[in-house]
C-alpha cells in the first residue's frame, strides 16, 4: 500500500477553517434557538413560520456537519468542501434578495452583516482550498468491482428527483417574495433565507449520488450528510415543539390552497423528515448490503470502519502485501464460520472503536485521514493509556464506583474490584479485539508468508511445501467415529431418549478415558459434545479455519476484564485435539496439598492410574521411536536456547529435557495447536474414542456432536433430565438417565451446574477457587535465521529446583497464533514479524492461586471468568522471565521482546531489551497485571473435590455433595493448579474415578 503522506501546511489551515466553520455555526444555531424562548414575545426577529425556523437551524446545522467531516480528511473529501462554499454563497444570495420586495418594515430584520460574513467565509474557504494542492487521497474505502446493481439504479432514481425537488425548493424560496410578497410564508426573509440554505445543501448532496452512487456514498459520504440533515430537522422540529411555539408567528400558513395552524405544519414536517430519514436509511442500506453482499458476519458499517482500523494497525507501508479490504473479507469469513455468544463483542468492539473518536468531537475512525487515524489510535489507546488524562481518570473513577456499586447489589466480595473492568481496561480491550481481528485476517493469508527479494514478508513455509525425505502418510489404526450430527438427529427426529444409562457431557481428556472405562465395565454410554466433529482428514493448515472449527468461542473467551484470554478446544476430542499432548506426572507436592486439609486422594492408587495411563496413551520422550535426526522433529529455534541453558548455569539444579507427550513418530509439522492431520499425536479424537467404539460397538457408545447440556433438571437429589440444545435449534431431552458425570471442562462444567441451579440449596462453591497455569512468553531475536515454526511445536521444557512455582517450555506457533502474541505497536509489531522466522519464543506458566470465580456475562449471557493474579503470581512470573531473558542472551539473541501490554514503542528502555544487564528492567513495566499479555490453555478448578460441603462440590467419589446420580470428573475439580501442563492429571482423574463411578 501506499505509505501515507502528513497533511501539508495548506491542507492542516483548511482544516482548521473548516473546524471553526463547523464550530460557529453550531454556536450561531444554539443562540438562535435559544434566543427565541429568551427574547420579548412577539419579536420581530422571530416573527416567522415555525417550520422555517427549524429549517434554518436544521440549515446550520447540515453545513456544520458537511465542513466538519471534510475537515476529516481535505484531500478526500473536497467535494464536500465546495458543497460547504456554495451553500454559503447560497444563502448569502437569498439574504440579498428575499428583502428586496418586502416591505420596509420586514426588511430591517434581516442584517446585512449576515451575508456579508457568509460571503467572507465562503471567499476565504476557496482561498484555502486553492492554495491546498490537488493531491491523491491516501486511502479511501474498497468498493469491489461489481455490475451496476438494482439498488444503485434505484438509488440515481430517487436521490436525481430528490436533489432537482431540493434545489427546485430552494429556487422557489428565493423567488417567492417576488411572485406572492402578500404571502404568509414571506413574512421573515431570514428564516426564509436560512431554509433556502438547508434546502440547497440536501439538493448538492443529493444530486451527485444519483450521478455517481459508488463514490459518493462509499468514498464520500453524502448520504450520510443527508441522513445527518435531515434528522437534525426532526430533532429541531421536537425541540420547538417541546419548548413550544410560544415565539413564533402564530398565524395560519397557506400551502397549495390547504390553510395550516403552525402545530400542524410543524407536525407535518416532522412527519416528512422522518419519513425522509426512514427512506434514506432504507437506500443507505440497500445500496451496502448490494455492494458488499459477500459479508458472512460483519455489517457494512462495522466492515469499514474495521476496514480503516486494519489499514492503520497493519503499518508496514510498501511492504505490505494485503489490502485493508482483503484482511476483513478473510476475518469476516473467519467471525461467520462459527457460533459463540462472544461474537457480539467482536461487533462492538469494531464499531465502538470507529466511534470512538466522536468522544473528541472528531469524525469516526473511516472518515479520517490516515496519518490522523494512526495519531488519533496511539494518542487515545497507548499515551493516554501510559499517562492518563484528566478524562481518563474522572471516567476510570466513574468506572470504579459503577463496578463497586454492582459488586455490592449482587453480594459478592469487595476485592473483586480490581478483576472488574475499567473504562482504561476496556478501551485497551477495544483495541486488542481489532487487532485480533486484524491480524487473524492478514497473517492468515499465503501472500504474506514468503521473503521477498526486497526482504519483506514473515518467511514461513507451511508443512506442504517444506523438503522432505520422509513418508507423511496419515496414521489411522482405529475406524471412523460414528458421530451423530444434528443433521442426523434431524433426519431420525430424535427429540428424547429414555434409556441412557451413563451420560457423559465433554469429550475431552477426562470424558474419553471415563467413557472407555465404564465401558469396560460394562456401562453404555452416551457422550454428548458441544463442538464440532471434524475428521483429521478435513484438517488443514488454514490457521483461521481451524480455529474456528476447534476452539470454544473460536478463540474469543477473555476474562471479565478483558485482558486474560482463555484458550480450551470445543469439538469432539476436547481440547487434546488442539494442545500440545505435553505430559508430566502429577508433582507431589499437588498431591500433598489437595490432601493437607482432607485425604481424598488415595495416593499410591492415583499413582497407579497414572501408569495405566501412561502406558494407555503410549506417554514417553518425544524423541523415543520418532525418525532421526531428531533435530528435524523438534522447534528448529530450540538450539540456541539450549546453547544459551548450557551458558547460563554453572552447576546442577535444573532440569532441561525433550518433553514427554502422547505422540508417536512426529513429523514435525508444527501444528499441534491446529489439530494433527497425521494421526501422531494421539488425542481422544484420534485415539481414545474411535478405539472404545470400534471395540464395544456404537451401540453402547454414542456420540452427539454440535449438542450443548444447557440444563440439568433434578428432583429430590436425581437428575432426572438433561436438556440439550442442538445446533440449529432442536432441542433434545434425555429422561432419567442412570448416572450423569460432567466432563465439559473447567469453564463450561461450572457454568452447566450454575445454570442448573445445582449445589445452590446446599450453599456448594460451584464455579469458586479457579486457578490456572499462567503464561506469558518472551521472544528473542537472533541475527540468523532459525524457522522455529518448523517442528514440534513444543519441544523441550525447563525447570529449576529453587523455582517449583513455575515451569518453561519451548514455545512457536504457525503465523496467526504468533501474532496474535508478538510485542510490538502498530509499525513495531508489523517490524518484529518481519522477523519472524529469525526469532525463538518460551513460553513461561505460573501456577496461579485460587482466587478467580465464574460469573455470568453482563454483554454476552454466556460465562465470565473474574480473574486477578496476585502479586505473588507476578512476582514469580517476572522471575521467570528475568531468568529467561538471561538465558536468552547467554544464547546469542540480539534482543528479547516482552509482551508488555502497556503499549511500549517497543525500542530501547522499553520492552526491548539489548544487553543482558538490563533485562531487570522488565520488572519496573510490569506493575500490574494489565501491563504484560497474560493468558492460559490450563484453567482448572471451581467445582473442588474434597470431604466438606463448605469448600468443595465434589466428594471423594467424584459424586457432587448431596445428590445420587451426578459427578464431575475433569480440571475442574482440581483444589489448586498443577503448574504443569494438567493433561496427564486430568486423564489420571478419569482413570482412578472409572472404578468409584462404576460402583
Amino acid at each position: 500500500m501506499n505509505p501515507s503522506h502528513p497533511l501539508t501546511p495548506p491542507e492542516e489551515r483548511l482544516a482548521r477553517v473548516l473546524n471553526g466553520l463547523a464550530g460557529g455555526l453550531v454556536l450561531l444555531a444554539l443562540v438562535t434557538f435559544a434566543a427565541a424562548y429568551l427574547s420579548v414575545p412577539g419579536s420581530a426577529l422571530y416573527n416567522a413560520p415555525p417550520f422555517w425556523v427549524s429549517n434554518s437551524l436544521a440549515g446550520l446545522l447540515l453545513v456544520a456537519f458537511l465542513a466538519w467531516l471534510a475537515a476529516g480528511d481535505v484531500r478526500r473529501f473536497r467535494p464536500l468542501i465546495i458543497i460547504v462554499i456554495l451553500s454559503l454563497l447560497v444563502g448569502a444570495v437569498a439574504l440579498f434578495l428575499t428583502p428586496i420586495n418586502l416591505p420596509i418594515s420586514i426588511q430591517f430584520v434581516n442584517p446585512l452583516y449576515l451575508p456579508l460574513i457568509f460571503i467572507l467565509a465562503s471567499v476565504y474557504i476557496g482561498i484555502c482550498l486553492y492554495n491546498a494542492p490537488l493531491t491523491a487521497p491516501d486511502w479511501t474505502p474498497w468498493i469491489p468491482a461489481v455490475p451496476p446493481t438494482p439498488a444503485e439504479n434505484t438509488v440515481r432514481i430517487v436521490l436525481g428527483v430528490f436533489g432537482v425537488a431540493s434545489l427546485g425548493a430552494a429556487l422557489l424560496s428565493i423567488a417567492l417574495p417576488f411572485l406572492d410578497p402578500a404571502s404568509s410564508l414571506v413574512i421573515s426573509p431570514l428564516f426564509l433565507s436560512g431554509s433556502t440554505v438547508k434546502l440547497a445543501a440536501l439538493g448538492l448532496c443529493a444530486l451527485p449520488i444519483a450521478y455517481d452512487p459508488r463514490r459518493y456514498t462509499q468514498h464520500i459520504p453524502m448520504i450520510t450528510a443527508l441522513i445527518v440533515g435531515n434528522a437534525a430537522s426532526f430533532v429541531v422540529i421536537s425541540l420547538l415543539v417541546l419548548f413550544g411555539l410560544t415565539p413564533f408567528s402564530p398565524l395560519p400558513i397557506t400551502i397549495a390552497g390547504l390553510t395550516l395552524s403552525p402545530l400542524a405544519s410543524m407536525g407535518g414536517a416532522l412527519l416528512l423528515d422522518g419519513v425522509v430519514v426512514a427512506g434514506l436509511l432504507y437506500l443507505n442500506r440497500m445500496i451496502n448490503q448490494a455492494l458488499l453482499a459477500d459479508l458472512k458476519f460483519l455489517s457494512p458499517s462495522e466492515f469499514r470502519a474495521l476496514e480503516a482500523t486494519v489499514e492503520t494497525l497493519i503499518a508496514g507501508e510498501t511492504a505490505e502485501r494485503l489490502a485493508p479490504e482483503q484482511v476483513v473479507l478473510r476475518t469476516d469469513g473467519y467471525l461467520g464460520s462459527f457460533q459463540s455468544s462472544r461474537l457480539n463483542l467482536a461487533k462492538m468492539a469494531a464499531i465502538g472503536l470507529g466511534l470512538f473518536p466522536l468522544i473528541w468531537l472528531k469524525p469516526p475512525i473511516n472518515y479520517m485521514h490516515p496519518a490522523a487515524r494512526q495519531a488519533f489510535i496511539n494518542g487515545r489507546f497507548k499515551e493516554d493509556v501510559l499517562n492518563p488524562s484528566p478524562l481518563y481518570r474522572f471516567l476510570n473513577s466513574v468506572v470504579l464506583a459503577v463496578n463497586k456499586l454492582i459488586l455490592r447489589v449482587q453480594g459478592r466480595r469487595a476485592e473483586e474490584l480490581g478483576a472488574a473492568l475499567s473504562f482504561t481496561g476496556l478501551i485497551e480491550a477495544m483495541l486488542r479485539f481489532n487487532m485480533q481481528l486484524t491480524y487473524l485476517g492478514y497473517y492468515s493469508h499465503p501472500a504474506v508468508w514468503p521473503r521477498g527479494d526486497d526482504g519483506s514478508g514473515i518467511g514461513y513455509v507451511p508443512f506442504s511445501q517444506r523438503p522432505k525425505d520422509f513418508d507423511v502418510k496419515p496414521r489411522r489404526p482405529h475406524p471412523p467415529l460414528d458421530v451423530t450430527t444434528p443433521a442426523v438427529m434431524e433426519q431420525a427426529n430424535v427429540e428424547t431418549i429414555t434409556d441412557a444409562d451413563v451420560v457423559i457431557i465433554g469429550s475431552g481428556a477426562a470424558g474419553a478415558i471415563l467413557a472407555e472405562q465404564l465401558l469396560e465395565r460394562g456401562r453404555r454410554v452416551l457422550m454428548i459434545e458441544k463442538g464440532r466433529y471434524v475428521h483429521p482428514d478435513d484438517f488443514s493448515e488454514d490457521e483461521v479455519d481451524m480455529i474456528s472449527r476447534l476452539y470454544g468461542d473460536g478463540a474469543l473467551q477473555i476474562s471479565q476484564a478483558l485482558r486474560f484470554t482463555i484458550l480450551q478446544g470445543s469439538c469432539v476430542g476436547g481440547t487434546t485435539v488442539v494442545n500440545n499432548a505435553v505430559c508430566f506426572d502429577t508433582p507431589d507436592r499437588v498431591l500433598e496439598k489437595w490432601n493437607g486439609r482432607q485425604n481424598v486422594i488415595n495416593v499410591p492408587r492415583f499413582r497407579q492410574s497414572q501408569q495405566a495411563v501412561r502406558d494407555r496413551m503410549r506417554i514417553r520422550p518425544v524423541a523415543a521411536g520418532t525418525r532421526q535426526p531428531l533435530d528435524g522433529v523438534l522447534n528448529h529455534g530450540d538450539g540456541v536456547v539450549t546453547r544459551g541453558i548450557n551458558n547460563y548455569f554453572k552447576s546442577n539444579g535444573y532440569h532441561y529435557d525433550v518433553v514427554q507427550a502422547n505422540i508417536v513418530d512426529c513429523l514435525g509439522c508444527g501444528y499441534c495447536n491446529i489439530g494433527c492431520k497425521y494421526g501422531r499425536k494421539l488425542s481422544m479424537l484420534d485415539e481414545v474414542l474411535p478405539s472404545a467404539q470400534a471395540k464395544y460397538g456404537k451401540d453402547c457408545f454414542q456420540i452427539f456432536s454440535e449438542s450443548e447440556a444447557s440444563k440439568l433438571v433434578e428432583e429430590n437429589g436425581t437428575v432426572t433430565e438433561v436438556h440439550v440444545t442442538v445446533r440449529g435449534g432442536r432441542k433434545l431431552v434425555i429422561k432419567h438417565p442412570k448416572t450423569v458425570i460432567v466432563s465439559a471442562g473447567t469453564i463450561a462444567s461450572s457454568w452447566l451446574l450454575m445454570q442448573s441451579g445445582i449445589g445452590k440449596a446446599q450453599k456448594l462453591p460451584v464455579g469458586q477457587g479457579l486457578s490456572f497455569n499462567m503464561g506469558s512468553p518472551l521472544h528473542a531475536r537472533f541475527d540468523q535465521p532459525l524457522n522455529a515454526y518448523d517442528g514440534l511445536q513444543i519441544s523441550h521444557y525447563l525447570a529449576i529446583d529453587e523455582h517449583p512455582g513455575f515451569v518453561y517450555e519451548t514455545w512457536y506457533n504457525p503465523p496467526v497464533a504468533q501474532a496474535l502474541a508478538m510485542p510490538g505497536w502498530l509499525d513495531t509489531h508489523f517490524q518484529n514479524m518481519q522477523h519472524y522466522d529469525r526469532m525463538a519464543a518460551v513460553g513461561v506458566l505460573v501456577g496461579t492461586e485460587s482466587n478467580a470465580r465464574i460469573m455470568p456475562a453482563l454483554v454476552s449471557g454466556g460465562p465470565d471468568v473474574v480473574f486477578q493474579p496476585t502479586q505473588g503470581d507476578l512476582k514469580k512470573l517476572l522471575d521467570a522471565l528475568v531468568i529467561l531473558g538471561d538465558i536468552f542472551f547467554a544464547g546469542g539473541a540480539q534482543e528479547v521482546y516482552a509482551s508488555t501490554r502497556t503499549y511500549q514503542t517497543y525500542k530501547n528502555g522499553a520492552a526491548v531489551f539489548s544487553a543482558q544487564s538490563e533485562i531487570d528492567k522488565l520488572r519496573q513495566l510490569v506493575q500490574r497485571d494489565e501491563d504484560i499479555l497474560l493468558g492460559t490453555g490450563h484453567p482448572q478448578g471451581g467445582n473442588a473435590i474434597g470431604a466438606s460441603p463448605t469448600d468443595s462440590v465434589i466428594g471423594e467419589d467424584f459424586r457432587v455433595h448431596g445428590y445420587n446420580n451426578l459427578y464431575v470428573c475433569d480440571a475442574s475439580v482440581f483444589p489448586t493448579s498443577t503448574t504443569v501442563n494438567p493433561q496427564l492429571t486430568v486423564m489420571t482423574m478419569a482413570h482412578y474415578a472409572a472404578d468409584l463411578i462404576a460402583q
